[in-house]
């Protein structure tokens, strides 16, 4: 599965940068993670017949009903067009509605229809699915440690990119 030449989970410890072995061997493992977590998610909502980001989206409109597109694109970490473009499906396929806000016209609220909270509980289900999966036999100590080790690598990375003068104003995924 991870045998690929091209793949930093797999390279020999000498031919990556990491000057500490065990550096290396802890993103090693971090990206493995993440592939290994993408692979997951992109396999349990497409058997649902959704792509991840839009389980994301179906989620996140059900938890704050009437979020903008905008607010949307915040939360989700990515740029409006790709939010229009995800919602333009969604709506296409009966989850999503459009509302112009009753307050401020400029505004359009997103709401879930009938079939949009369904979809939103089997994608919960599914989110929840994953963490126990991901998580199974660590227990409540475990996960803490895991926690707190990976909140001191995120706050070592944050203070260096702030210190390189923080992430643009287009980068949200820093945030």
């Amino acid at each position: 599965m991870f045998e690929d030449d091209n793949d930093l989970t797999s390279q020999s410890t000498n031919d990556l940068l990491c000057t500490n072995s065990s550096s290396v061997e802890v993103f090693r493992a971090l990206f493995k993670l993440i592939k290994v977590h993408g692979q997951l998610v992109f396999k349990m909502t497409a058997q649902k017949g959704f792509y991840p980001g839009q389980a994301v989206a179906l989620s996140a409109i059900a938890r704050k009903p009437g979020i903008s597109q905008r607010e949307l694109a915040d939360y989700l970490h990515v740029a409006p067009p790709t939010v229009a473009n995800m919602l333009k499906s969604l709506e296409k396929a009966g989850f999503v509605e459009k509302k112009v806000d009753s307050v401020d016209q400029r505004f359009v609220r997103l709401q879930l229809t009938e079939k949009g909270v369904n979809a939103a509980k089997r994608v919960d289900k599914i989110f929840s699915e994953i963490c126990e999966v991901s998580l199974e036999g660590l227990d409540e100590e475990k996960k803490q440690v895991l926690i707190n080790l990976l909140s001191n690598i995120t706050e070592n990375m944050m203070r260096h990119l702030n210190n390189l003068g923080g992430a643009s104003k287009d980068d949200k995924t820093a945030q």
